[in-house]
């Protein structure tokens, strides 16, 4: 065997190992589960509840806003504002924890196959 074919064979195993893992992880439910499975699990729990109350309320202050005389107008459209902000900060969160989570699982899935290369 000659070099060149050595490389191209470890080439085309790595692809199929990257392949393999990348259709373990695909869809968007299982990413977002994959929140809940890292240390902050339960904080992931409330802040999901968090997201649903503000969704809800959301819905009320905009509905009030536009059924509002006109001089309580600007305190539903603060309101409205003020609870946008609240859910676009936890949607953010939710999604960083996600991200962080899955990033962790993949260098631990990294370190354990440097662990084999080793061995």
């Amino acid at each position: 065997m000659t070099i060149d074919t050595d490389i191209k064979q470890q080439l085309a195993q790595q692809a199929a190992e990257l392949d393999k893992l990348m259709r373990e992880e695909q869809g968007l439910e299982k990413v977002l589960a994959s929140g809940f499975k890292g240390g902050l699990g339960g904080i992931m729990i409330i802040a999901y509840i968090l997201a649903i109350l503000l969704a809800v309320a959301i819905l009320y202050c905009g509905y009030n806003f536009f059924t509002a005389e006109p001089g309580q107008q600007l305190f539903w459209g603060v309101s409205l504002l003020l609870v946008f902000q609240a859910q676009v900060a936890t949607k953010l969160w939710i999604w960083m924890e996600t991200n962080r989570s899955s990033t962790l699982r993949e260098l631990k899935r990294l370190e354990l196959a440097v662990a084999k290369l080793t061995v």
